[in-house]
């Protein structure tokens, strides 16, 4: 018979400004298919997160760089 019973679970991470901004890029870089097979980001993209502007906070994350050559190509019919 077990005198002791847990009945609660505690948990505690941290984590820095500079890494929940590199995740947030990491995960948009993934979404839109800029992210290479190594984890990087494909040639010429660029990620930039910033804090929002209201009281709510939030963060605005912006992606620049050259189009995937996928959204170049004449779409079907297109007569290009």
């Amino acid at each position: 018979m077990t005198l002791i019973r847990p009945s609660t679970i505690s948990f505690f991470a941290e984590i820095t400004e500079e890494e929940l901004r590199k995740r947030i890029a990491d995960e948009v870089l993934t979404a839109v298919g800029a992210m290479g097979e190594d984890g990087k980001p494909l040639p010429g993209v660029k990620a930039e997160v910033r804090r929002g502007e209201s009281r709510k906070g939030g963060y605005k994350i912006t992606i620049t760089g050259p189009a995937p050559a996928r959204l170049l190509l004449p779409a079907k019919g297109d007569g290009r």
